[in-house]
C-alpha cells in the first residue's frame, strides 16, 4: 500500500510540477511522470527497485519464448535503481523537448516506443541470457533522431556529436549497460531522422 501511494503521488506531482512551471511539451511530460511514478510504485525502497519486479516484467529472449511478448513494453518502464530512473529522465528531458518539437505529438509518440521495441528485441534476440530494463532504447531514438537531423540540415556531423552518441550508446562509465539495446534504438531515431522529409519554407524580405 504504501508503494502504490507512492508510485500515484509522485507520478501525479511530477506531472503537475512540469505542467505548470517547465517548458516541457505534453507527451514527454508524461513520459517523465509515468516512468517516475511506476519506479517508486515497483521500488523496495528509494533508492532501489524491487528485483522482483525487475525480473518479472523486464525483457529477455527466454521471456519471448514463451510467448510474454508484452514484456517488451513493461520493461520500458523500469528502472534497477534511483541514478539509473536520474539518468534516463534527464536525458528525456533534454531530448524528449526538442524531438517531440520537430515530429508533433503522435509521431514522436510512435518512434519512442518503437525505437524501444526495436531495441528490446535486438537485445532479446543476440543476447538471450540477460533480462533488460529501462528506457534507454527508447531514448536512444530521440538521440538517434537528433545526429540525423544535425547532418540533414548542416550536411556533416561534428566530431562532438559523433563522440556523445557513442559514449552514450556504449554507456559511458556506467556497469551492466545494454549496448544491443541502446544500438538498436539509436538506429531506428536515425533511420527515422534520416528518411523523413523536411518542408522548406520560403522567407520573402521586404
Amino acid at each position: 500500500m504504501p508503494n502504490i501511494l507512492l508510485g500515484f503521488g509522485t507520478g501525479l506531482i511530477s506531472l503537475i510540477l512540469l505542467k505548470k512551471y517547465s517548458t516541457v511539451p505534453d507527451i514527454t511530460s508524461s513520459l517523465l511522470s509515468l516512468n517516475i511514478g511506476i519506479y517508486f510504485l515497483t521500488s523496495r525502497d528509494i533508492f532501489t527497485a524491487s528485483n522482483t519486479i525487475l525480473y518479472r516484467f523486464g525483457s529477455s529472449g527466454l521471456y519471448l519464448m514463451r510467448g510474454e511478448y508484452w514484456t517488451l513494453i513493461t520493461s520500458m518502464f523500469l528502472h534497477a535503481n534511483l541514478i539509473h530512473l536520474a539518468l534516463n529522465m534527464y536525458a528525456l528531458y533534454i531530448l524528449g523537448k526538442a524531438v517531440e518539437f520537430s515530429l508533433g505529438k503522435k509521431a514522436y509518440l510512435v518512434m519512442y516506443f518503437f525505437s524501444g521495441l526495436v531495441g528490446n528485441l535486438a537485445s532479446a534476440i543476440l543476447d538471450p541470457m540477460i533480462i533488460g530494463v529501462g528506457a534507454s532504447g527508447a531514448i536512444m531514438g530521440l538521440l538517434g533522431y537528433m545526429v540525423a537531423m544535425e547532418y540533414k540540415l548542416t550536411g556533416k556531423l561534428s566530431s562532438s556529436t559523433i563522440f556523445v552518441a557513442l559514449f552514450v550508446i556504449f554507456g559511458g562509465f556506467s556497469a551492466n549497460v545494454d549496448v544491443i539495446a541502446h544500438a538498436g534504438g539509436f538506429v531506428v531515431g536515425l533511420i527515422w531522422g534520416l528518411t523523413r522529409r523536411i518542408e522548406r519554407r520560403y522567407v520573402i524580405y521586404y
